[in-house]
């Protein structure tokens, strides 16, 4: 009977192939740049790029999103801005103007990485000898604290491609809100081919599902070497570590049990091998430990029904009471039925 097995076996990996193949084919859409305008910018690119994916119906650059920008040019990012609204209002044309080095406005067609990919191609046709090349888009507020320290922590001898976040949801990746390349990476072939195949998809699971999830492979293939700088198993054993520590004396407060339960809910998950998304379910253990981001599906949606998200005002206004304020005006004006 073992011939059966293995025959089943083969069976379903080969329809799951062709499975893959029917909803690629019916999900992507051309390979074509949707680029429509190119605005050049007074800032200079130099050897740290960033590829920088934004999207507003309105066309507008948010006050949080320009603090964003900024942090990335006191970290000597020279900056091209790749905007998905088809559009730009005036006033935020004229300010990524004066702190970007090109400003590419394209149709909203492929999500992030078919504007990633028109970035990218870009960047190369600039001519840029850079040795760093961020990708890194507006679907996080933020930055929350410096980040100096985010790059002094990239090590490009020990890995080729660094990300803030890995994940093991679905196959294992690096998460593409913030991505860097090293030279190593810049210069392989497969990193070319990678984004030169890029379609631009007709949704966001395509996107997901078909380059996200599949972009880490790819580069590793290529023989890269990727790795997260908040390493998925490295935050698991921090809460780990911290529902072992013996409890303080006096009364339990609600956030402490609060906190508690959605610790024991992670590590539950851990324990049955149930793959979690650390930017959503670990986000307190991440901004904890330095992370500077919180990502605004998690303040929008919270997709996991978490317990404990309630305590991101307290923890945000804390550890950045400017950008906590930025983060209120955007979500009064964006969210209905709920408070964040």
């Amino acid at each position: 009977m073992t011939w059966l097995r293995r025959g089943a076996t083969l069976t379903t990996g080969l329809w799951r192939i062709i499975l893959a193949r029917f909803f690629y084919h019916l999900a992507a859409g051309d390979q074509g740049s949707q680029v429509t305008e190119r605005r050049p910018g007074l800032a200079a690119l130099g050897k740290r790029c960033c590829v920088f994916v934004h999207f507003d119906d309105r066309g507008i650059v948010k006050q949080h999103t320009r603090c964003y920008l900024l942090a990335l040019r006191r970290s000597g990012f020279g900056i091209v801005f790749v905007t998905n609204a088809a559009t730009l209002e005036a006033d935020s044309a004229q300010w990524l103007a004066e702190h970007c080095a090109l400003i590419l406005i394209r149709r909203n067609r492929g999500y992030d990485f078919g504007a990633y990919r028109d970035g990218i191609a870009a960047f190369f046709q600039a001519q840029i000898k850079a040795d760093l090349l961020l990708l890194a888009n507006d679907s996080v507020y933020g930055p929350l604290v410096g980040l100096g320290d985010i790059f002094d922590r990239m090590d490009f001898g020990k890995a080729d491609v660094w990300s803030l976040t890995d994940s093991w949801q679905h196959r294992y990746h690096l998460q593409s809100f913030f991505v860097a390349f090293g030279p190593a990476a810049l210069a392989s072939a497969g990193f070319a081919e990678f984004w030169q195949r890029v379609r631009n998809v007709r949704s966001k699971w395509a996107a997901i599902h078909f380059y996200e999830l599949w972009m880490t492979h790819r580069m590793q293939s290529a023989g890269l070497r990727c790795a997260a700088i908040w390493d998925y198993f490295a935050l698991l054993g921090t809460l780990q570590e911290a529902q072992n520590a013996p409890q303080p004396d006096g009364p339990v407060t609600i956030e402490q049990s609060v906190r508690r339960l959605a610790n024991e809910r992670a590590l539950a998950c851990w324990r049955r091998r149930i793959a979690l998304n650390p930017t959503s379910d670990l986000w307190l253990a991440l901004l904890q430990d330095g992370f500077p981001f919180i990502k605004r599906e998690l303040l929008r949606l919270n997709p996991g029904r978490l317990l404990d998200l309630h305590m991101w005002h307290s923890v945000v206004s804390r550890r950045s009471p400017q950008m906590y304020r930025l983060i209120m005006d955007d979500l009064k004006m964006s969210m209905r039925k709920q408070a964040p």
